[in-house]
């Protein structure tokens, strides 16, 4: 990946796209380099996260294990908490919109 270019962003996300590309939304989500992997069978969940770090691990895209999480009911993904059939936005995130102070000095 080339550093300083404008679309950074967008050309990484369009190269998570492509490694993972034939099962997106199938039981795997990519944003940047958030990658959830979803499914209610333990060993098929075991088969789909050897595929996932086998095609990262054959693109010599690196993973941060120490970041990773395993088998978890709860995780946070992209500033929303993901439990199991539900979705719900992380408030922790929205504590300082909701805090903000009105400006005194506005010129």
């Amino acid at each position: 990946m080339q550093f300083r270019l404008i679309n950074t962003p967008a050309m990484f996300q369009k190269q998570i796209n492509s490694i993972l590309g034939e099962y997106l939304n199938e039981f795997v989500i990519a944003y940047l380099n958030n990658i959830i992997i979803y499914l209610k069978n333990k060993e098929e969940h075991r088969k789909h996260i050897k595929w996932v770090l086998k095609r990262l691990q054959e693109e010599q895209m690196l993973v941060a294990i120490k970041k990773c999480e395993f088998f978890t009911r709860k995780t946070n993904f992209v500033r929303f908490i993901v439990k199991l059939g539900q979705l719900s936005i992380d408030l922790k995130k929205i504590k300082a919109i909701v805090n903000w102070q009105e400006l005194e000095n506005v010129t």
